[in-house]
């Protein structure tokens, strides 16, 4: 009689993306459109999210992988898509930088790695996306020749 496979993994990272310019275009209405475009594109990838936090200007992510998987198409997934829903319920765009910063993490950080995440928001109280309807788009002294698609 054979035995089941023994598989038993601790692959952990914690992710960052910026908005362009890291200007502070995620509004509070965008958040939890973000929050769900980072957990279908997870879904999507094989990749578990264990916490997130969505600013102004910036996300945080931590996730578990499997060994068999990388990063690279979930995160591309994640801010592709995270944008294309974002921007579809306005007329002015949110652009997120190009690259990202991902770091692994030990199973005995992941506490101090969720806790880090969820305490973003006092951290980073002036990143709060805002609930007032501001304008939003470039920032000021930017032009049309200054944008992402001009500059690629």
């Amino acid at each position: 009689m054979t035995k089941p496979g023994h598989r038993r993994f601790g692959l952990f990272a914690h992710i960052t993306w910026h908005t362009w310019r890291r200007q502070r275009v995620v509004r509070h209405d965008d958040v939890p459109i973000i929050t769900r475009s980072i957990l279908d594109a997870a879904a999507r990838n094989s990749v578990h999210v264990l916490a997130q936090a969505v600013m102004a200007d910036h996300v945080h992510v931590l996730v578990s992988f499997r060994p068999d998987q990388t990063l690279t198409p979930f995160i591309r997934d994640a801010k592709s898509e995270s944008s294309r829903r974002v921007n579809a319920t306005k007329p002015d765009r949110m652009v997120w930088a190009r690259g990202y910063y991902a770091g692994s993490l030990s199973h005995t950080h992941l506490a101090a790695a969720r806790m880090y995440i969820a305490r973003q928001r006092a951290k980073h109280s002036d990143l709060i996306p805002p609930r007032v309807d501001r304008p939003r788009g470039r920032a000021p002294g930017l032009t049309n020749s200054d944008s992402p698609k001009a500059l690629a």
